[in-house]
């Protein structure tokens, strides 16, 4: 094998893929990255764990002698990363075993595994399902990923699920029983589709938010045994689904509210990073605000018996129903939101059903997200 790649093209390559490949050594062959030169696609690039496969493909390279290679995916990006910005030459020397990288007048070398132990993606037999636009499945995920869970005895809340309903509608939801994230869309380049779900890892999830584009370009989703597949035309991202049903989702948002109220979004978001300065108290161990919405005004207190107290007016309030109302919040839970929401209206809004009961939060001139935040019991 033999070929040359403009420096730039190889990391950027490189960069798209190595993150699927073990960071553990109890299988050498998973900490691979697999390089297969052809004469009729150029360069092909794969990485696997056995849970995420990603690959990608380009011809922007000179083909000098077909082959593959197996190098250790981790070091060699970090190798290729710091090379000059030149043309790079790639040789596989079969007598010993390593690929020589040459590039001006230096030279480097990297040990090889067997690549014939590399195992295939399971791509054969997918059946292909429905397409959407990439950016659309990149808003989806950029509004959900963050509100799964890190760990939980049940694994379908450590993911995000799609949730594809009558009329070709999808649910994008994730959520950690403390908090939920939806996000709606209609699959209009599909053809009608019998209602299903599947759930995919969070990893999986922010793996297709580095590789999405912003873009009207439809990506592909297939399945195959218990793989989801993302393709288009130069890469490909397969994942493991996660086994299990999703808990009845509908049934945690809120259908009625004593409260309604429109604040701006910009300086909440700005009294949220302050409050989240102040570190939790011993008690409730979780950074949390405090808020009592009034007539015009809302109160926001933060408050550490160690490091001292916060405590916050924020004006032009406009609230309905019930206009007395205290209620306290995870800090992060609610910023996260606010964040995501002040990229896109100058005021949100939140619907309030009691003290205790969860509230409701969402832009109010669009009903394609919403989010459900679950207050905290305090003693006031």
């Amino acid at each position: 094998m033999k070929f040359n790649i403009d420096k730039k093209d190889l990391s950027s390559l490189t960069s798209l893929v190595y993150r699927a490949a073990s960071n553990k050594q109890t299988v050498p062959v998973l900490s691979g990255l697999l390089l297969q030169v052809s004469a009729e696609q150029g360069l092909i690039m794969t990485a696997t764990d056995m849970e995420i496969g990603i690959r990608v493909v380009s011809d922007k390279i000179e083909v000098l002698e077909t082959g593959s290679v197996l190098v250790n995916a981790h070091y060699f990006a970090d190798l290729i990363k710091v090379l000059p910005d030149s043309s790079i030459s790639l040789i596989l020397n079969k007598e010993t075993s390593r690929l020589d990288i040459n590039y001006g007048r230096s030279s480097g070398f990297i040990n090889t595994y067997r690549d014939y132990e590399y195992p295939e993606l399971p791509i054969k037999n997918m059946e292909n399902s429905f397409s959407i636009a990439q950016e659309t499945i990149k808003e989806a995920l950029k509004k959900t990923v963050f509100a799964a869970s890190v760990t939980h005895f049940r694994q379908v809340f450590t993911g995000v699920l799609f949730d594809i309903r009558e009329g070709n509608i999808l649910n994008v939801v994730a959520s950690d029983t403390h908090r939920l994230a939806c996000y709606t869309c209609n699959l209009e380049n599909a053809e009608e589709i019998k209602p299903f779900n599947f759930i995919i890892p969070t990893r999986t999830a922010n793996e297709l938010l580095r590789l999405l584009e912003d873009s009207q370009e439809l990506i592909k989703i297939a399945f195959s045994e218990n793989n989801v597949i993302f393709y288009k035309d130069n890469f490909i991202l397969l994942s493991r689904l996660i086994e299990g049903q999703y808990p009845n989702y509908e049934q945690v948002i809120p259908g009625s509210f004593n409260t309604s109220l429109d604040i701006k979004t910009a300086i909440l978001a700005n009294s949220l990073e302050r409050a989240r300065i102040m570190p939790s108290d011993e008690k409730l161990k979780i950074q949390h605000a405090k808020f009592h919405f009034r007539e015009n005004e809302a109160q926001v207190n933060t408050y550490s018996e160690i490091m001292g107290e916060i405590e916050e007016v924020i004006e032009d309030l406009n609230i309905k129903g019930e206009t007395d109302v205290k209620i306290a919040f995870n800090t992060n839970y609610f910023l996260d939101v606010v964040k995501i929401l002040a990229a896109e209206c100058e005021e949100l809004s939140i619907n309030l059903s009691g003290a205790l009961g969860p509230a409701l939060i969402k832009n109010p001139l669009k009903d394609n997200y919403l989010y459900v935040l679950v207050p905290l019991r305090i003693s006031n």
